[in-house]
């Protein structure tokens, strides 16, 4: 009989329990949010780094010496050296429109990459949604030539139909305000 109450109360408890689980990434990259709700996670790894090349991007794989079980793949961004050993810090944006990006590498304890600072301008940037500004009345070359003089503006061009998602990604305020000047001066709608 106690066998049987102590069954009980487990598959009552069972529905309970399943609730307080934690949401699968998927369900949590698929979600909308809005943007000051989004808190990245900041993992800080170290390990043996090996890359994988094709024509247009680099996968790294990050092999931790006291996990050597554990490997983490991400896809390494341009600017970031290929280095054989160092320490990584990860960003994972669960959300929509987010992903799992390199933030920073450090080599001997001096930072050899940093996402987070403007190439151009070497300030802060910090993690936005992407703007669309319309792009049907203007030639292309408007869009590449604002994307070579404000690269972190977080600003992009659509000509036709967008997909409907939002990425995520870096903007430099002395970018987006220099972008805003520019295009208020060529007469561009504002992105939305």
């Amino acid at each position: 009989m106690t066998c049987f109450k102590l069954i009980l109360i487990l598959s009552l408890c069972t529905p309970l329990l399943n609730c307080c689980m934690v949401q699968s990434d998927v369900k949590l990259w698929n979600r909308s949010l809005p943007e000051e709700e989004k808190i990245p996670v900041l993992t800080k790894t170290t390990g043996k780094l090996t890359f994988q090349k094709s024509k247009h991007s680099a996968v790294a794989t990050i092999k931790c010496p006291d996990w050597p079980w554990h490997e983490m793949k991400i896809s390494w961004p341009d600017g970031a050296p290929s280095i054989e050993q160092a320490d990584v810090e990860v960003m994972e944006e669960k959300w929509l429109g987010g992903g799992r990006i390199v933030a920073r590498v450090t080599l001997h304890g001096k930072i050899v990459y940093d996402a987070s600072i403007c190439e151009k301008h070497r300030v802060p940037m910090v993690r936005r949604n992407k703007l669309y500004a319309d792009g049907r009345e203007y030639p292309v070359k408007v869009g590449t030539a604002s994307h070579k003089q404000f690269p972190n503006a977080g600003i992009g061009y659509l000509y036709g139909c967008g997909s409907g998602l939002t990425p995520t990604v870096w903007r430099c305020p002395v970018c987006y305000e220099g972008f805003n000047r520019w295009s208020k001066r060529l007469g561009i709608p504002p992105p939305a």
